[in-house]
């Protein structure tokens, strides 16, 4: 079971100047070039598709904001 929060677990600090390298490292981490664009699409499509929305109402809100993200 999962318990959703919506907000942060800590506060992020905002970066003095770009540092494309880790730019780069971080998004490799989510898939590649296009990865987080087919995760997104993935996900949104998940959400549009799901059957009987009340009945697994939690796993669909999961599933919704995940996309929304």
């Amino acid at each position: 079971m999962f318990l959703r929060i919506d907000k942060l677990q800590i506060e992020l600090p905002r970066p003095q100047q770009a540092d494309p390298e880790s730019a780069g490292i971080v998004q490799e981490f989510m898939g590649g070039k296009f990865g987080e664009m087919s995760t997104l699409m993935n996900y949104t499509y998940q959400s549009f598709n799901m059957r009987g929305k009340s009945k697994i109402r939690p796993y669909y809100d999961l599933v919704a904001n995940i996309a929304a993200e």
